[in-house]
């Protein structure tokens, strides 16, 4: 696995919670490491830490080269919170004499939410209602069949012809549950103003 199509030196964006700030540690153009973080400043003590006082590069820093990257991190006290990638540049830089790539990515998370909601409601009495939401009837149904798989002594014993259809599975789990009630919900975001609205009349299981 390579780290092609990732670039070292990425604009720095406003950290927010739509930004996010990876760090990919490589070793010969293997990844040993990725993940993400807040912010430029975090990343920054992250890749510090990662190659001075961990495994993680497994063994292609030894203790030398780690005091080298420690020095040059804390001579560069003065830029961690103005200039944070410039420092993670500089230690890529000197990293690449041991075989071992440092790479920076910062990039704007879309988030959208699903355009829709396939829930189960479960109503086991007054005050005590659980809601399961679920962005795919797909999603849903394997959800319905792990909760009645729980009730058979092994696994794979539900019948066919309730596996075939969503209503029989809830319709088994109520069973199993009563004198709980179960109730299958759909709706659909309104883009508009936001909110999700119920796509039809919910349903008891009976």
């Amino acid at each position: 696995m390579t780290a092609t199509g990732i670039q070292a030196g990425s604009e720095e964006l406003v950290p927010g919670p739509d930004s996010a700030y990876d760090l990919v540690i490589c070793h010969d153009d293997r990844i040993v490491f990725h993940d993400h973080y807040p912010s430029p400043a975090f990343r920054l003590r992250m890749c510090a830490q990662l190659l001075t006082a961990s495994d993680v590069v497994l063994g292609a820093i030894d203790a030398s080269a780690a005091n080298e990257v420690h020095e040059l991190y804390q001579s560069s006290s003065g830029q961690w919170e103005s200039a944070p990638d410039s420092v993670v540049n500089a230690i890529a830089k000197l990293c690449r004499r041991w075989g071992v790539q440092v790479y920076v990515s910062t990039t704007r998370k879309k988030t959208e939410a699903p355009a829709a909601l396939y829930s189960v409601i479960t109503e086991y009495g007054p005050g005590q209602t659980v809601a399961e939401h679920f962005t795919s009837r797909e999603a849903r149904r394997a959800s319905l069949v792990e909760r009645a798989d729980m009730f058979f002594s092994s696994r794979g014993s539900i019948p066919e012809r309730v596996l075939a259809d969503e209503q029989r599975l809830a319709a088994l789990v109520g069973a199993f549950l009563m004198p709980a009630s179960v109730l299958l919900t759909e709706a659909v975001l309104d883009e508009a103003d936001g909110h999700y609205k119920p796509s039809g009349r919910p349903l008891p299981i009976l």
